[in-house]
């Protein structure tokens, strides 16, 4: 019995281009619900990275994206409308975040989507 995916590497993950980046966050603004999109935060160890990437952009026309990410997780912060409940709308934000990022090539390991206000 042979496998056919022996010796076959899995195919290398895309890296999160501000373009990329930017795209999803035109994604999440188009949820129903959402009406304010925050800047993520990362952890320690990709803030520094964070930061230096901050300083290279002073001076350039490029937009920040406001979506983090941390290796290959994505956190997003959203502010929501509360005409719909909010873990309606945060589920809502996920499913389309990883339709998006699966659209681009990329397959994030995780969506953490957070509330940060209400109405």
């Amino acid at each position: 019995m042979t496998d056919d995916t022996l010796g076959t590497e899995p195919a290398p993950e895309l890296a999160w281009t501000n373009d990329a980046l930017l795209a999803v966050e035109a994604v999440v603004l188009d949820v129903p619900g959402v009406t304010d999109l925050y800047r993520g935060r990362t952890s320690v160890g990709n803030a520094v990275g964070s930061a230096v990437a901050a300083v290279r952009r002073l001076g350039s026309s490029e937009a920040a994206p406001r979506i983090a990410v941390d290796g290959t997780a994505l956190r997003i912060v959203i502010g929501t409308d509360g005409a719909a409940p909010a873990p309606t709308v945060a589920h809502a934000v996920h499913d389309a975040v990883l339709a998006a990022a699966r659209a681009s090539g990329r397959q994030p390991t995780r969506i953490d989507v957070r509330v940060a206000r209400i109405g």
